[in-house]
C-alpha cells in the first residue's frame, strides 16, 4: 500500500487502494481494517477513510462486527454462486442490447485480439489467469460499453470484480490453466456478435457463465473454500 495519495478526490483514491488490496488478497479474507493505521500510512484524516470503507461495505467487500470493528468479508461457495446467478440473468440481457450496436471495426479488432492471445500465450504458460482477465476485459467490457444502460453496466462490472477476487485466490493456491476453454467460449460469443445474432450471442453468454461457474466452483473447493 503506497504511503501518500493525491489530495484531490481523496475518498475515491482511498476506495480504489483498499479495493485493490482486497481483490489481490493483500488484505485477506477476514482481515480487520485498521482505520488509524490506514490514516497514518496514507497521511489523511479518518473521515475520507471511513467514507471509502462505507462504500466498500455497501458493495459487499467489508462488514462491521459490533464492538470489534470492520473486517474484509469472508469468501464462500454460497456467495460465489449467488454472484454467478446474478450475472447469468444480467449479462445475456447486456449482450442482446449490445449485439446490433457494436461497430463492425470493433468486432474485427476483438477477433484479432482474441487470436493474438491464443497464439502469443499458448496453453501451459504461467500467466493463465492474466490471459483470462484480458479476455474478460475485452469481450465482456466491449459488450457492457455498448449495452446502452449505465445501471446495467455498473452492476455487471461490480459482480465481475467480486468474482475476480475468487479467481485471484484460486490462482494463489492452485496451479491451473483454463485459457483454452475460456478462449473457445469467448470466441463463440464473438462469432454470434459478428453475425449480429442477438439471441445466439445471449445463449452463448449464458453457456459461458454456467461453465465458468462450474469451473470456479471446482477450483474453489480444491483450495478449501
Amino acid at each position: 500500500m503506497r504511503s501518500k495519495i493525491n489530495r484531490m478526490n481523496i475518498t475515491e483514491e482511498i476506495y480504489q487502494i483498499v479495493k485493490r488490496d482486497i481483490l489481490s488478497h493483500e488484505l485477506p479474507s477476514g482481515e480487520k481494517i485498521n482505520i488509524d493505521q490506514l490514516a497514518r500510512t496514507l497521511e489523511v484524516s479518518n473521515i475520507p477513510i471511513r467514507e471509502a470503507l462505507s462504500r466498500l461495505q455497501s458493495e459487499g467487500y467489508l462488514h462491521i462486527v459490533p464492538f470489534k470493528g470492520m473486517f474484509v468479508n469472508l469468501m464462500s461457495l454460497r456467495e460465489l454462486n449467488e454472484l454467478f446467478e446474478i450475472r447469468l440473468h444480467l449479462e445475456p440481457l447486456a449482450v442482446e442490447k449490445a449485439a446490433l450496436k457494436i461497430p463492425d471495426e470493433k468486432l474485427a479488432s476483438l477477433s484479432e485480439y482474441l487470436n493474438s492471445l491464443r497464439s502469443d500465450k499458448p496453453l501451459g504458460a504461467e500467466n493463465g489467469l492474466e490471459t483470462v482477465v484480458e479476455m474478460n476485459d475485452s469481450i465482456h467490457g466491449t459488450i457492457l460499453e455498448y449495452c446502452d444502460n449505465i445501471i446495467l453496466q455498473s452492476l455487471v462490472r461490480g459482480y465481475i470484480e467480486q468474482i475476480q477476487r475468487y479467481l485471484t485466490y484460486i490462482k494463489l493456491n492452485l496451479d491451473l490453466d483454463n485459457r483454452e476453454v475460456e478462449w473457445l467460449e469467448h470466441q463463440s460469443i464473438l462469432q454470434q456478435l459478428m453475425q449480429r445474432d442477438a439471441k445466439g450471442a445471449s445463449e452463448a453468454m449464458s453457456m459461458h457463465i454456467r461453465n465458468s461457474q462450474k469451473r470456479t466452483n471446482i477450483h474453489f473447493r480444491k483450495t478449501g473454500g
